[in-house]
């Protein structure tokens, strides 16, 4: 039996759940100890653990028998999304063992019950096989900690206070002030800019859709501004889903979130300004490095980059000066008409980020991005806006002030990204005094080359043996790209390849990856090999790219788009 975390118990109050907003109504949440208040002696109870990875939800009941023995049993329930109710579980009773002993203790189906989840408790209803000697018996169980209501994750029937009906769907409003909660079992349109204001929030439910507006007399978008906070969290069974009304790049506009950490443009009197939307601040002098913007988790962005300008659209996700204290975590941006991850300045960290099918580039440092990145793919895939300038990674400093402080430095590891040989443009594309610190990166399959440093600025950060820190590549493995593995020009000062072959590690070669996709094969080189940098933010491991095997596929169950 697994250890107990926060398990189950979800929802129902006889509402039905509503087309793309229908969510599993079961979380983690509930994960824990249920008791029957009805039984003042305390004797009987229940413990329940839902597992996401499998879907299903395990339950261990324990009471006596006539003769005051103690009975164990136990079910588990594979969920379905917008079911409560389960009939016919089969409940299993234990005998034989003991501890210190051997063996394994009996295992036979003794019952069988009817179990109902409500916000507020677990019906069990029980019918005991016959021969037993025992009596059909029904519990009502309830939580020992109460479950909130985001956690229960209950669906409603009609559009939440602080949003407006818009046929079956609720509008967002144009302006969040306090807190506004989404919960399942609706959809949520956005019309125009949405704006969390400072010391608003926005929190949203598992499984929720929110979806951009088919009037696009203005761009669609959702603006956390300096202050505000976006909780948007779901599971790997449950994930958020911000989107477009059409399956195309630019359908909608994406998310902007602006914090108060670095932007190297920001002075002591003057805060940085986003060119794509002016009325948008980030960035403070001196910096809030753990400035907090929320979380994403278990987050997918699709069809963004509405046009905003002319020759501007947004980027997916746009993180503007966002701080430390922001989670995100396994988040996916696909299909964008412009950048799928783009940090201007910052020091936010990120786990388990995925970019495919990206128009330009998949992640883009700008204006002194710091933060810390560990297990991300960037699969190149297709779209209609791929170009010549569609790059796996572009990071900039500054344009014309390459050597502005503080500098773009982030520190990747477990990076994968695969290219596409008939368009698009370079794997790692590193210039105007961009600094970096990568480790444990695998890159292969672009149109043109896999490396490429610019300007003079860039080279300067380091050297054909790669001396200083402040621009490294190690324990990295690069394959084939079309027009070579590095960008080695003749008038630089020194080769890129020498720069790369100085790396402690690096190798190159073919990848050996699965057919068509990004999970390495079983004899795959970069299986071994890796080190990831020694800092408490970056979880040890010995491999090279974001997967450990070809079953390590982290992506499974909540992305879409990308090869299974």
């Amino acid at each position: 039996m697994r250890i107990i975390r926060k398990s189950l118990l979800a929802t129902s109050c006889a509402l039905a759940l509503a087309g793309p907003a229908a969510a599993n109504i079961v979380t983690e949440a509930f994960d824990g100890a249920f008791v029957d208040a009805r039984d003042i002696g305390q004797n009987k109870g229940l413990l329940l653990d839902y597992i996401p990875e499998v879907n299903t939800t395990f339950g261990a009941f324990f009471s006596y028998d006539n003769a005051g023995n103690q009975v164990w049993s136990s079910f588990a329930i594979p969920m379905v999304e917008g079911r409560v109710d389960y009939t016919n579980v089969n409940l299993f009773r234990y005998s034989g063992g003991r501890w210190n002993e051997r063996g394994a203790p009996l295992e036979a189906v003794f019952a069988t019950a009817n179990i109902s989840f409500t916000c507020d408790g677990v019906a069990v209803n029980i019918s005991p096989n016959t021969g037993t000697g025992l009596a059909n018996v029904n519990f009502v169980f309830t939580p020992l900690s109460r479950i909130s209501a985001l956690e229960c994750n209950n669906p409603v029937a009609a559009c939440p206070a602080g949003t407006t009906a818009d046929g079956s769907d609720c509008r967002l409003p144009s302006s969040i002030t306090g807190n506004l909660f989404l919960p399942a079992g609706k959809k949520y349109i956005v019309r125009g800019q949405v704006s969390v204001e400072n010391n608003g929030r926005l929190t949203i439910a598992p499984g929720v859709t929110v979806q951009g507006s088919t009037d696009r007399s203005s761009p669609n978008f959702i603006a956390v501004r300096q202050g505000g906070r976006l909780y948007a969290e779901g599971t790997r069974t449950q994930p958020i889903t911000f989107t477009g009304p059409e399956a195309t790049p630019g359908s909608w506009a994406g998310l902007v979130l602006n914090g108060r950490s670095i932007c190297n443009d920001a002075t002591a009197t003057t805060t940085c300004r986003f060119e794509a939307v002016p009325d948008l601040v980030y960035g403070a002098v001196p910096p809030v490095l753990d400035d907090n913007s929320g979380a994403l988790r278990y987050v997918r962005i699709l069809w963004a980059g509405q046009q905003i300008a002319p020759n501007e659209e947004l980027n997916s996700l746009t993180l503007n000066a966002v701080g430390s204290g922001t989670i995100l975590e396994y988040v996916q941006v696909d299909g964008g008409l412009d950048d799928g991850f783009e940090w201007f300045g910052g020091s936010v960290n990120g786990k388990y980020l995925v970019c495919s099918n990206m128009g330009d580039d998949c992640f883009d440092f700008d204006q002194g991005f710091n933060g810390k990145i560990q297990f991300a793919l960037g699969w190149q895939g297709i779209n209609p806006d791929q170009g010549g300038d569609s790059n796996g990674i572009e990071s900039d400093n500054d344009n014309p002030a390459s050597d502005k402080l503080p500098r773009t430095q982030p520190s990747m590891s477990n990076l994968t990204m695969v290219g596409r040989a008939d368009v698009g443009n370079e794997g790692m594309r590193i210039r105007r005094g961009s600094g970096g610190n990568y480790a444990n990166v695998v890159v292969a399959g672009f149109r043109d080359r896999c490396i490429n440093l610019i300007d003079a600025q860039t080279y300067a950060l380091s050297s054909a043996t790669q001396t200083g820190s402040t621009l490294t590549m190690t324990q990295s493995w690069v394959g084939s790209c079309v027009a070579g593995q590095f960008e080695d020009n003749a008038s630089a000062a020194y080769a890129v390849s020498a720069w790369y072959n100085a790396g402690a590690g690096n190798g190159t070669g073919d990848p050996l990856l699965v057919s068509g996709g990004f999970l390495p094969t079983a004899t795959s080189p970069i299986l071994v090999g890796g080190q990831a940098p020694a800092d408490g933010f970056f979880r040890p491991v010995q491999y090279r790219g974001a997967f450990a095997g070809p079953r390590d596929n982290w992506t499974a169950d909540w992305t879409v788009r990308i090869p299974r």
